[in-house]
């Protein structure tokens, strides 16, 4: 969901209310994420318990006192735990759908943007996030983090994510770019342009996505005598 920005002499700002929000991304999850739980909980009460602490900024303990049926610190873990990192990377994009493909229309040329994120990470690595745990240069304190790559979609002068996925060790930018693309045409999309953040900056991601004739705008500099044939005659690349 996105809101409008607000402007002297124009109506009034639209704002989504907390409840609005956490009710919109739980049809979405319970649609399409399910836990095995344990006791009296159900799985939209633990959705629910999360949603509501990010969209409220608040601990699991703040949380219990605003809403009912509540899960517990020690249930919250409990049953995280038991969510299947390879099974939401495969539903995320259903998920994020789900609301905002009503509003698109097939066949429509849009503008799209991918953004690379690193997220500090602090913690230890162990079997089972070892291969999210990407080392790069320091940043506030760490060289490890728990990056990823959204995609996104403008419609309107808004921007909506699309698709959002971990990065792994052993995969390249260009594999997820044509995993995004593929996206694209799936959902029967045409790309106007696609926009890119520093982080795409290199000689395989241009081929690919000349190779693949994907009009694109990435922030670049023109040093080296192979970049600048890249680039020659590609002022708009």
């Amino acid at each position: 969901m996105s809101l409008l920005s607000y402007k002297p002499g124009n109506n009034p700002k639209l704002e989504l209310k907390a409840k609005e929000c956490i009710d919109a991304v739980l049809r979405s999850l319970t649609d399409h994420v399910t836990i095995k739980i344990n006791g009296s909980l159900t799985s939209e009460d633990v959705f629910r318990t999360v949603v509501s602490m990010s969209v409220n900024r608040n601990s699991v303990h703040s949380v219990a006192t605003q809403y009912q049926n509540v899960a517990c610190e020690t249930s919250l873990r409990c049953h995280l735990k038991k969510l299947n990192m390879e099974e939401l990377i495969k539903s995320n994009e259903k998920i994020l759908l789900q609301e905002l493909i009503k509003t698109l229309k097939t066949g429509k040329s849009y503008e799209f943007a991918v953004d690379y994120t690193n997220d500090p990470y602090y913690g230890k690595k162990d079997p089972s996030n070892e291969k999210y745990v990407i080392c790069g240069q320091a940043k506030k304190s760490t060289n490890s983090f728990y990056s990823y790559v959204s995609l996104y979609i403008i419609n309107k002068n808004e921007r909506f994510t699309i698709s959002v996925l971990p990065v792994e060790k052993d995969k390249t930018k260009v594999e997820y770019l044509s995993h995004f693309i593929s996206l694209i045409k799936k959902l029967n999309f045409n790309i106007k342009i696609l926009c890119l953040d520093r982080e795409f900056y290199s000689i395989d991601v241009f081929k690919f996505l000349q190779s693949n004739q994907v009009p694109h705008i990435v922030p670049v500099v023109k040093k080296g005598k192979r970049m600048k044939q890249i680039l020659k005659g590609n002022k708009g690349t």
